[in-house]
């Protein structure tokens, strides 16, 4: 399955201000997921995103790690670990990709 996701790079320093981006969840699981789209962070680096499904009536938001990037047929893709995941969204996931 595939959805709408927004995410942005959590900067280091405070006055880095991040911007949003949109993209497309792949290979959702437990403890990550693969993006497509435009990334301006590198491997190492921690994202917030949110994404909507229609389980629940606002976004699942979640902290990750990205792992790795790398460009697939002309599209930015990346892998991204999960940090931080509400205990309710990660059941909803669960109940998503089973």
């Amino acid at each position: 399955m595939q959805y709408p996701v927004k995410y942005k790079l959590m900067p280091k320093e405070n006055s880095i201000l991040a911007v949003k981006n949109d993209g497309m969840s792949r290979d959702l699981s437990i403890g990550g997921v693969r993006i497509e789209g435009n990334i301006t962070g590198e491997a190492g680096d921690v994202i917030k995103l949110e994404f909507k499904t229609e389980y629940k009536e606002g976004p699942i938001t979640a902290f990750a790690e990205i792992k790795w990037i790398k460009e697939v047929n002309g599209q930015h893709q990346f892998g991204l670990e999960f940090l931080a995941l509400k205990e309710e969204d990660k059941n909803l996931i669960e109940k998503m990709i089973g």
